[in-house]
């Protein structure tokens, strides 16, 4: 499906799209160097077609999640991605994005839902997700000194909005590099990390 907020935007441009693999293919080959989280055994390549809502129907044909296999324990190892937000169907930026809207309370769920084409209940799960479980996760724990969010800021719209950048597209892709600790289970180099769903029992 194509999703209508972003259907004429930045993530319609095949070069960004690129860019984001690119440090997906990063991320992974760094993972792939650490060796297996669980048993220090050689990682393979294990990659897996996602078809996820929020691109164009072309960009989604290329949408393969990079996920690595161990040669010894045969467990799989998902890097950290930057296109892709653990399970949920929506790529990444949408799922940001939408959800900065969602914790806006300024306008009506169903209205966002209407404008972004991301149902209402949905909405709720991400919204409930970022306000009750994310403040939670052992990632934000080792990370949150690097934000002086105020007390009762929502902590998705502080992140978007302190992040450095000459431009939204900018600070954009600084916050989904900033929360790719929450994405996959190699975090960032250091050895194994929780998804955002091992800590939920929401997905979508």
């Amino acid at each position: 499906m194509s999703h209508k907020l972003f259907r004429h935007s930045m993530l319609s441009d095949a070069r960004v799209w690129a860019f984001l693999k690119r440090v997906d293919a990063a991320e992974t080959e760094t993972c792939r160097a650490a060796g297996c989280p669980r048993c220090g055994g050689a990682l393979h390549s294990a990659t897996y077609p996602r078809k996820p809502y929020g691109l164009s129907a072309d960009l989604r044909d290329d949408a393969r999640r990079f996920s690595l296999c161990c040669s010894v324990c045969r467990r799989r190892v998902n890097p950290p991605s930057v296109r892709f937000f653990g399970r949920r169907f929506y790529v990444g930026a949408v799922f940001l994005l939408v959800s900065a809207l969602a914790l806006a309370g300024s306008v009506r769920l169903q209205t966002i839902a209407r404008r972004c084409g991301v149902p209402a209940s949905t909405l709720r799960r991400w919204r409930r997700w970022w306000q009750e479980i994310f403040p939670l996760t052992r990632e934000w724990r080792a990370k949150r000194g690097a934000l002086a969010a105020p007390p009762g800021e929502a902590l998705l719209r502080w992140l978007l909005g302190s992040m450095r950048g000459a431009s939204f597209r900018s600070r954009l892709l600084r916050s989904l590099v900033w929360l790719m600790p929450w994405t996959g289970f190699c975090t960032l180099g250091a050895g194994p990390g929780s998804p955002a769903e091992s800590v939920s029992f929401m997905n979508g």
